[in-house]
């Protein structure tokens, strides 16, 4: 069996994670990792590095020209980079698994997916979603009738964020950094995975039922505690093609973090998977429960499904760039719905010091009102939240550049 090569570009932040899972997967013979790209290695990569005598690149334009040997790239960079890269390496021959989300705006979604039509080569994306055995699970479900008609599926992330997570880059909770998009927020960045996994659970719901279902209309309501320039604090409505609708809700500003779990309303019953890879369902009565975690962590998932499809043996991706051109698709359209990121303002806005460890900024009741909003489906303007202020629907039926109505300061 011919055993892929791989190159990873960006070394740092969650590319350690990345050159970590790429060595160990080295060691059980799965892949090799030929080299890698970062303009500065830490201390951590530089010792890996050299340990392995892998080749280590500055540029990585050069590391693509004289790697030919390798077989695909992974890319573990700033949002901003993601575009230039991946159709740098997609030009150059190679697949690609690159680091969610896939770019900032719809437009360098689309360069990128005709860069890879163009090379004939895949291009995956790692975004967190239910496992293949949750999916088949939830799938099965859903095709079942047990639920009745499928009409809802909501979202809810209750996240605490310190000082230095808003401090972790130059680009943290930036719109645009040195001239480029990176729309760093909320539901772009640390609950992009919870978002894709809400699409991703509608586009099968659809499937299952000989449909299919894209974002047509989205209506949010984005909102900052935290002295940042985008949102951390967000609440949308999706309205999909074939009549579902996603409501999503989002803090960064609340006491403690939860579990992450999305929620499936049909009018017979109800199910939810939550990011700990649990499915709960309730019908006819009763509640059952499944546990859906597999041994393998969703990096190696990635790497295996992708090899898998570059030999033939998968017919499709995990997560395919056309599949997370749908959570860029959203995440525009969100932008675009809200005009602009508004400020909380409301005196139960508390800030904390100013140590590292410490919480951003905490919204007094923040927890109630969004668990509130999320039982009843509604927008927090629609709840009556004080602070809250309405926005309009926008249309994505044609939309295919980013930005249109989104207040954006160059």
């Amino acid at each position: 069996m011919t055993v892929r090569k791989a190159l990873l570009i960006g070394t740092g932040g969650f590319g350690r994670n990345h050159l970590n899972e790429l060595v160990r997967l080295q060691n059980e013979g799965v892949l090799a990792l030929a080299a890698v790209s970062d303009l500065r290695l830490t201390e951590h990569a530089a010792s890996v590095v050299a340990e392995r005598g892998i080749r280590h690149y500055v540029d990585y334009r050069e590391m693509l020209s004289k790697e030919g040997a390798a077989d695909f790239v992974v890319i573990s960079t700033p949002i901003q980079l993601h575009a230039a890269m991946s159709i740098d390496a997609l030009e150059a021959g190679f697949h690609v698994l690159l680091e969610k989300p896939p770019a900032a705006a719809i437009q360098d979604v689309d360069r990128i997916l005709e860069a890879a039509g163009r090379a004939g080569k895949h291009c995956a994306v790692n975004f967190f979603s239910p496992s293949s055995t949750a999916l088949s699970l939830i799938g099965s479900i859903a095709a079942s009738g047990e639920l009745g008609r499928i009409r809802r599926l909501k979202g809810i992330a209750l996240l605490k964020r310190t000082n230095a997570y808003f401090r972790r880059t130059p680009w943290a909770g930036k719109l645009v950094s040195s001239g480029h998009l990176v729309m760093d927020g909320a539901f772009h960045n640390p609950t992009a995975h919870l978002l894709y996994s809400m699409l991703r659970l509608a586009e099968l719901i659809a499937e299952v039922a000989g449909r299919t279902a894209a974002p047509a209309r989205v209506t949010a309501e984005l909102y900052h505690a935290n002295p940042i320039d985008s949102d951390d604090t967000s609440a949308m409505r999706i309205e999909m093609s074939d009549g579902t609708e996603l409501t999503f809700y989002v803090t960064l500003c609340a006491r403690q973090s939860e579990t992450q779990r999305i929620r499936i309303e049909g009018t017979d019953g109800a199910l939810e998977w939550g990011y700990d890879d649990q499915v709960n369902v309730w019908s006819n009565g009763t509640v059952r429960s499944y546990d859906c975690r597999e041994s393998a962590g969703i990096l190696e998932r990635r790497y295996r499904n992708l090899i898998r499809a570059m030999d033939g043996n998968d017919a499709r991706l995990d997560v395919s760039l056309e599949s997370a051109r749908r959570f860029t698709l959203a995440a525009n359209g969100a932008f675009e719905s809200a005009v602009r990121i508004k400020p909380v303002t409301s005196a139960g806005v508390r800030l904390s010091s100013q140590a590292e460890d410490e919480p951003g900024a905490y919204i007094d009741g923040i927890e109630a009102t969004i668990k509130e909003a999320f039982a009843a489906g509604k927008l927090f303007s629609e709840m009556g939240v004080s602070w809250a202020e309405r926005s309009e629907p926008f249309e994505l039926g044609d939309y295919r550049s980013f930005p249109q109505r989104f207040k954006l300061t160059w």
